[in-house]
């Protein structure tokens, strides 16, 4: 990626993906400059106040900018908050960088598990749903790539798995509901690669399964039963979709299997 060894990169957001998306960046060659609240960075503090991100552009004048900042759950406010008030600020204060926002299939809500692209109207409704679904719009007009990805996993961190083994509820839904999982490296190739492309909207998912099936592997490896048990809704429960990710497969990703 020629283009990214040329680059002066910010990754907004020093969690399990910006981690690992700050060392492919330096990996190839990019200046890299890391903004994070909580996790060691850079540039200690919130990305959505002028003060955090006049420090950084003292420091480093973006071209590029990867935000994948989490609200690890969070209310509509912190939402607004974490995602549109730091992309507002960030266009601000680097009018000239490209910005690629990570998003959430979460939008596409229950479309009863149809096939949904880049280009199906979402259905989900909720106010975080919504926050998403403006930052979208903010980013695409400023020339930016928006990124929906789904719920990440890797080597040694697979939500699903340790909810299983730990004995928790099941994910929410009935048993024909469908899931996408995305190992974070994965992940990582495909928000390299989008960002060398124009301005657009790209599903970052693995390949589709029902929450049935994934809960008879789990037991099937690990030895521990199926719990009983369903958890209510979450800021994912309300997904069913199979979500295409042909878009990206045209650009020569491919995503490993999440049962390999």
């Amino acid at each position: 990626m020629s283009n990214l060894a040329a680059a002066r990169v910010w990754v907004v957001g020093h969690g399990f993906l910006g981690q690992a998306l700050a060392d492919a960046c330096r990996a190839h060659g990019a200046a890299v400059l890391t903004i994070d609240p909580v996790s060691p960075a850079d540039v200690c503090g919130a990305a959505c106040h002028g003060a955090t991100l006049a420090t950084a552009y003292a420091l480093c004048e973006p071209t590029l900018i990867f935000c994948c900042m989490a609200t690890r759950g969070g209310t509509a406010v912190q939402y607004r908050t974490c995602y549109s008030d730091t992309v507002s600020a960030l266009h601000r204060q680097c009018p000239g960088a490209k910005v690629i926002f990570c998003s959430s299939i979460s939008v596409y809500g229950d479309c009863g598990g149809q096939l949904v692209t880049e280009k199906t109207t979402p259905r989900a409704t909720g106010e975080r749903a919504c926050v998403l679904l403006d930052v979208e719009q903010n980013v695409l007009a400023h020339g930016g790539v928006v990124a929906r990805l789904a719920a990440l996993y890797g080597e040694q961190r697979c939500e699903l798995r340790r909810r299983h083994l730990a004995g928790e509820p099941q994910l929410p839904g009935a048993p024909d509901r469908l899931l996408h999982y995305v190992h974070v490296q994965d992940a990582v190739a495909a928000l390299l690669l989008i960002s060398q492309h124009p301005c657009g909207v790209y599903n970052v998912c693995g390949d589709c399964f029902t929450k049935a099936s994934a809960y008879a592997a789990l037991a099937r490896e690990t030895g521990v039963p199926i719990s009983a048990e369903v958890s209510a809704a979450s800021c994912r429960g309300g997904v069913n979709a199979c979500v295409s990710i042909d878009k990206l497969l045209a650009l020569g990703w491919v995503p490993r299997p999440f049962f390999s």
